[in-house]
């Protein structure tokens, strides 16, 4: 089943689901979430951004680095 047909199945769940226990379940599951993307797409202050700007130089100072094939196969689930 694809992402949209997921979306649009939960979709017409809720719609139906006449239970607020439910709702209420389904509503912490979602804000917890979308909690969760809010606050990985936070951007930096400027100040968090020299000290991990100085922290990222020290850390190429002694040679602290990580193939770009090491990162692609992590996150790429291979």
């Amino acid at each position: 089943m694809t992402t949209i047909a997921i979306k649009k199945q939960i979709h017409k769940a809720v719609d139906i689901v006449e239970s607020e226990q439910i709702l209420k379940a389904i509503y912490m599951i979602l804000n917890a979430e979308l909690k969760h993307k809010k606050e990985v797409i936070k951007p930096f202050t400027l100040d968090e951004f020299f000290a991990r700007n100085e922290q990222s130089q020290k850390e190429i100072k002694q040679n602290k680095l990580i193939e770009h094939k090491v990162v692609r196969a992590k996150y790429s689930g291979k």
